[in-house]
């Protein structure tokens, strides 16, 4: 899916300098985080071990669905959700010599406006912000873990809105958080409940998912292989 974010349709209030950190990279590369990366930290895991392996486990869960959520909000099509416990992807992880692991996924289709693409995108990472406040788990350190968790989706929005950036202004990547704490705001209840079936069967169909939100499941686009 892509798309093109129209922030000056957008009701927010811009950040007039960056709210941005700098310490970290991924791939070499500049990595902004709105949370500071402390210096002995590589990576999300490094990051989010002082989390069980069942508060994990649901983070994901209210992650991916969060992204499934946002897409019927839309009129789209779920096709499934799925995650992986923690202790299945550390069992792999210990067996891999290199590559990356995806420990959930939630294909969808059938969007055509470009808001409602990059919200999809954004919503996972704001979900996990704002269930691990609930919880009262959150910490600076474990929110960055959360970014850093993020690398994919926010690949996928700057590849199609190379006008963001970090830097502040109209145009600051902070403008898909907004969106995305907007749908949040009002679908909340309705990602929990999503979460907590996935965390439990870590595996839904669209189906499921819509009988979950109360919400139908949109037409399957023509043009979609999955």
């Amino acid at each position: 899916m892509s798309g093109t974010a129209q922030p000056t349709t957008v009701t927010w209030t811009p950040p007039a300098t960056p709210v941005w950190h700098d310490d970290a990279t991924i791939n070499g590369l500049r990595y902004p985080t709105r949370n500071p990366v402390p210096s002995w930290a590589d990576n999300s895991n490094d990051l989010l071990n002082t989390l069980t392996d069942s508060q994990r486990d649901h983070l994901r869960a209210v992650h991916e669905s969060a992204h499934a959520v946002a897409a019927l909000a839309a009129g789209g099509h779920v096709h499934h959700a799925w995650i992986r416990r923690t202790a299945d992807l550390r069992d792999t992880a210990s067996r891999l010599t290199g590559g990356h692991q995806t420990g959930g996924y939630v294909p969808a289709c059938g969007l055509s406006d470009g808001r409602d693409v990059v919200t999809l995108l954004g919503a996972g990472e704001r979900a996990e912000d704002r269930w691990l406040r609930e919880t009262g788990l959150w910490t600076p350190s474990i929110a960055a873990g959360v970014e850093y968790g993020a690398y994919g989706d926010r690949l996928a929005i700057l590849d199609s809105n190379p006008h963001l950036g970090f830097d502040g202004g109209a145009s600051d990547f902070l403008i898909i958080h907004e969106l995305a704490d907007q749908l949040l705001a009002v679908h909340w209840p309705t990602v929990l409940t999503v979460a907590a079936a996935l965390a439990a069967r870590l595996r839904l169909t669209g189906h499921e998912i819509a009988d979950l939100t109360g919400m139908p499941n949109g037409t399957h686009s023509t043009t979609c292989t999955a």
